[in-house]
């Protein structure tokens, strides 16, 4: 509802009974009023209103109609005092945070429970607030429709309930990470449920250009642990920012042995531009950096197929490592691996040592695919497989046999190849249990 009063101005009349919006206790008010930070509506003791201490915004805002200008606002009919018991400080969704906490623009009154407020995305703190940054929701864009597990909104969703969790125990003392710390066991050194912090112990680069380049990331596990993954299971590492107020999540699967105790390793490729990428080209060995996991869904069993073929992609490459190596790692399992690449040039073949190695094997085969390399510009190794063109349709319906032959396909890439790539194997007569999607 539109108020139509006119903004309050700081010399009209006191009415400490009236007093509804203020700032934290302290505040210079001449100065803040000055520098448009503070206000109140009509009548407000400023006074008596740093004893409540309930809320704030810039100079002038209409409180009513706040909530459609992004401004800061609480519900209509708002009992100050009880605020903090029914979550009411709030902005509109959308708001500009990081602009917010720059202007200090909302806060609520001590004991605020901060976690039942943010269900709603609603509240912030002034800047230098040690509060843990806030999941950003994910874009409509953000989510494949593919069928994600997890998919992008429970990732968010997941991500809310641990923000929640760890206000709760800084509002008793306790840092997150310590009380993740404390619940270490000799079992795994990774839980799905909560965010727990390794040390990076060395970084490995192994391609570069004028717009990316890709490292490998070595990451050290106390007390020679491991991280219990299983075939095909990745992680998640977080990223919040102190100055953004930003808190950021990507998904990675680690190239090291499944059964590698005392480090695990990732792939991460890092571009030029990309909140993550900024994030990840800080990392320095010795950094601690919080990571969560494992997840994934996908199953194998020994010679459960006659054929497994991997079509990958660019980075795509890091999970069909880890199922190549697990059976190829099996003597017993028989199951012959084909493995399709699809990359723009030679050298942007990755983790090309450990796909030779591979190669050595009896039932292990691979095909390079490049798009934009001219054979006149490179060597490749004596015995590689190499095409110039795109993995497309009619790649497919060569190498695949027919759909019902005891095969597996698996797929992974950006999210255009996938696409692209399902859309080749419905089109050959494949169902979707004939072929996973990483």
């Amino acid at each position: 509802m539109e108020n139509s009063d006119p903004p309050p101005t700081a010399t009209q009349t006191a009415s400490p009974s009236n007093c509804h919006v203020t700032a934290e206790a302290g505040c210079d008010w001449l100065a803040a009023l000055e520098r448009s930070h503070v206000t109140a509506e009509a009548g407000c003791d400023w006074p008596a209103a740093t004893e409540r201490s309930h809320v704030t915004a810039e100079a002038g805002c209409d409180w009513p109609a706040a909530l459609e200008r992004s401004h800061v606002t609480a519900e209509a009919g708002c009992d100050w005092q009880a605020a903090p018991e029914r979550s009411h400080v709030t902005a509109e969704a959308g708001c500009d945070w990081p602009a917010a906490l720059e202007r200090s623009h909302v806060t609520a009154e001590a004991g605020c429970d901060w976690p039942a407020a943010t269900e709603r995305s609603h509240v912030t703190a002034e800047a230098g607030c040690d509060w843990p940054a806030a999941p950003d929701p994910p874009l409509p864009s953000d989510c494949c429709g593919g069928g994600c597990d997890p998919c992008v909104y429970d990732i968010y969703d997941q991500e809310l309930r641990l923000w929640q969790e760890e206000c709760r125990t800084r509002r008793e003392g306790k840092s997150a990470s310590q009380e993740s710390n404390d619940r270490r066991t000799d079992g795994p050194a990774l839980s799905p449920d909560n965010y727990t912090t390794f040390k990076l112990e060395n970084i490995q680069q192994l391609t570069f250009d004028m717009t990316s380049e890709t490292n490998v990331y070595r990451f050290q596990i106390p007390g020679n642990g491991h991280l219990g993954l299983t075939t095909g299971q990745h992680l998640i590492v977080r990223y919040r920012g102190r100055v953004s107020g930003r808190s950021v999540t990507r998904q990675y699967t680690p190239i090291s042995p499944l059964e590698a105790k005392g480090y695990f390793e990732v792939l991460i490729k890092v571009y030029a531009a990309g909140e993550m990428s900024r994030y990840v080209r800080t990392w320095q060995v010795g950094d601690l950096v919080e990571w969560r996991g494992p997840f994934g869904t996908f199953t194998y069993r020994p010679n459960q197929y006659r054929q497994v073929v991997m079509v990958a992609a660019g980075t795509g490459v890091t999970p069909m490592l880890q199922v190549a190596g697990r059976i190829l790692g099996n003597e017993l399992d028989e199951t012959r691996v084909r493995l399709l690449y699809a990359c723009r040039r030679y050298r942007d073949i990755l983790l090309k040592n450990s796909l030779d190695e591979m190669a050595a094997f009896w039932n292990f085969s691979a095909s390079y695919w490049l798009s934009q390399e001219n054979p006149k510009n490179f060597q490749p190794k004596y015995g590689d497989e190499i095409h110039h063109g795109r993995l497309d349709r009619a790649v497919l319906s060569a190498e695949l046999p027919p759909p019902g032959s005891s095969v597996l396909v698996l797929i992974c890439g950006t999210r255009s190849f996938n696409s692209d790539m399902e859309a080749n194997l419905q089109a050959l007569g494949f169902s979707q249990t004939d072929f996973f999607r990483f």
